[in-house]
């Protein structure tokens, strides 16, 4: 396979990949909601599949190897599974206070290391900005105004986008590069071509020349 024609699949497969990412996330930017929703929904569907292999696992299986422990992870993961498809705001509410309750606490201990340590040493006050913040963050997470997962999504379709335009813009450098390569090429194959005519034209010019002196001396001898 030629080099150049590889290298112009490959940007074009890159380019194609980049501009879906792209699409992604916009959709994650401007529907975060929405996607969280489908993601919660797809898991949820999983799970409901995983319980009822199992579970017809279970009723199939011997008597002596049925156990209590593989039936409550079959409840389990059926109760989890419809969690997720008709409540799939309670699980985001679920994960919003969990991750804000674990921020809370971080950063209670941060302030009251903090605290100590202003009593022997004299501190900035940007020293207490960070834990001041993840309290505020943390409340936000509990009380449900900050909602996690919907943050993350647009956070990612953020990254994803800025990945995209970066990766586009490269593409389209690369593409330049190579039509500028064989405009080059173009331009420095015409004229070895020239060259080749002319010198052929000046080598039947010598040999013409050669014959008629040639036969010139012939006839001067006569």
């Amino acid at each position: 396979m030629n080099v150049k024609s590889y290298l112009k699949k490959l940007t074009a497969d890159r380019f194609v990949s980049a501009f879906a990412l792209f699409c992604i996330g916009i959709c994650c930017i401007i529907w975060a909601e929405q996607v969280i929703d489908a993601i919660v929904v797809v898991l949820g569907v999983v799970a409901l599949v995983f319980a009822a292999t199992n579970l017809i696992k279970f009723l199939r299986a011997a008597p002596g190897r049925r156990t209590t422990l593989s039936l409550f992870t079959i409840l389990m993961s059926l109760v989890f599974g419809l969690m997720l498809v008709f409540r799939t705001s309670l699980v985001k509410d679920a994960i919003s206070f969990f991750v804000g309750l674990y921020i809370i606490l971080t950063s209670a201990v941060n302030l009251m290391d903090i605290l100590s340590l202003s009593r022997h040493a004299s501190l900035k006050p940007s020293a207490y900005l960070w834990p001041v913040l993840g309290l505020l963050v943390g409340f936000l997470c509990v009380s449900g105004q900050f909602v996690v997962p919907d943050q993350l999504a647009r956070l990612t379709g953020f990254v994803l986008v800025i990945y995209s335009v970066v990766t586009i813009f490269g593409l389209l450098s690369v593409s330049s590069f190579l039509k500028t390569a064989e405009i080059q090429e173009a331009v420095v194959v015409e004229p070895s071509s020239k060259s080749k005519k002319s010198s052929k034209s000046s080598k039947s010019s010598k040999s013409s020349k050669k014959s008629s002196s040639s036969k010139s001396s012939k006839n001067s001898k006569k």
